[in-house]
């Protein structure tokens, strides 16, 4: 029982932790600009060693922005909950913890979802089209995996409490195609890459 609450606890405290790093750092994307490398992220952009605040406001950049704050501040109001279902006072009798905790790591991977899939969008629209050698960087796959572990984390807490073991090989079999395709498509964006800087 509580194997299965820790697990999912320590996947929430993983999770919450790559929600802060992705959101806070500057390497959403890389791309070549005048010939020389700059890179992105959801406040900054980066080129030729200096760093400016993006000042314009985009709506793609807010949207992505708010999603992931209300993704890490649901993730942590899960935790919350996560670490107060291992309490036992009376006060807490009548309120199941643990499903609401469960709860609160799935709103945080629909909220991280949104904010992915509204910034893939438009990169691979918008901003792909304009740069012709450009990337996805390790901001954005800390994105992606944040997306991973705020789910294990709100799965492992409905498996405690209505899964059995079946369940769980199924489930691990859906998300390792979904994500199986999401590399797949990285790497061959990333190849494409090169493969347009090398015939220049």
């Amino acid at each position: 029982m509580y194997s299965f609450m820790g697990e999912g606890l320590f996947c929430a405290i993983v999770g919450n932790i790559l929600l802060v790093v992705s959101t806070a750092t500057d390497y959403w994307m890389q791309y070549r600009l005048s010939g020389s490398f700059a890179h992105q992220g959801l406040w900054r952009y980066c080129m030729s060693g200096k760093c400016y605040t993006q000042t314009d406001s985009i709506a793609y950049w807010n949207a992505t922005r708010a999603f992931m704050i209300l993704s890490a501040m649901s993730c942590f109001a899960g935790i919350i909950a996560g670490i107060l279902s291992f309490v036992h006072f009376s006060v807490f009798a009548r309120f199941n913890r643990s499903f609401a905790a469960g709860i609160m790591f799935f709103v945080s991977t629909l909220f991280v979802l949104l904010a992915m899939a509204i910034y893939t969008g438009v990169t691979v629209n918008f901003l792909g089209k304009r740069f012709g050698d450009w990337r996805f960087s390790w901001s954005y796959i800390l994105g992606w995996v944040a997306l991973l572990m705020t789910f294990f984390a709100g799965q492992y807490r409905w498996i405690f409490l209505v899964c059995s073991p079946a369940c769980l090989v199924d489930l691990m079999e859906h998300v390792c195609f979904v994500f199986a395709g999401i590399f797949y498509m990285c790497a061959y964006r990333m190849h494409e890459c090169r493969r347009l800087a090398g015939s220049r």
